[in-house]
């Protein structure tokens, strides 16, 4: 049961992680968390080392799709500047955004990679559906009271999935 909130990949940030090392992965398709991933909750625009991380993934041929539990305005305007299409309202971990996102790559094979900054949510949801899973330090912003709950017993699962030598060593 642990091993399902355990991902496969740990990086510093989005930014941070090298296309080249992607690639060598064989990702294909990557379905990325929006808020505190991508950038902060309480932002509308990427930073310009993202964008740019974003415009390294598409030239490289991986197609991009941004999964969010939230929507509206906002998201539009995210999905707009990350040119990327987004699926909104995802009830993350529950599959049904997952398999939204999918419908959304223009190819429907290859690899595909998650890439999130919650435990409970994204790596658990990637899980569930089988994705290989990176997951990101979360990136400082305001939080809903509900994630801040979630926080804690990521907390706690993340000293249990160290103490049984499961969490990857986090790359930087």
């Amino acid at each position: 049961m642990l091993k399902m909130f355990c991902p496969d990949f740990r990086f510093d940030s989005i930014a941070a992680i090298p296309v080249d090392w992607l690639k060598k992965q064989r990702v294909e398709r990557v379905i990325l968390d929006v808020d505190n991933t991508l950038l902060p909750r309480d932002a509308v625009q990427p930073e310009d080392a993202v964008l740019n991380w974003l415009e390294s993934l598409r030239k490289s041929g991986i197609e991009i799709v941004l999964l969010s539990n939230n929507g509206g305005e906002r998201l539009r305007k995210i999905s707009a500047a990350a040119q990327a299409e987004a699926v909104s309202w995802a009830a993350k971990p529950m599959p049904w955004g997952f398999k939204r996102a999918l419908k959304r790559f223009d190819r429907q094979q290859g690899k595909v990679m998650v890439i999130g900054d919650q435990l409970l949510t994204d790596v658990l949801g990637a899980k569930r559906m089988g994705f290989t899973v990176l997951w990101v330090r979360s990136l400082r912003g305001k939080e809903f009271p509900v994630t801040r709950i979630t926080r804690q017993i990521e907390k706690m699962l993340v000293r249990r999935l160290e103490a049984q030598g499961l969490l990857p060593e986090e790359r930087k």
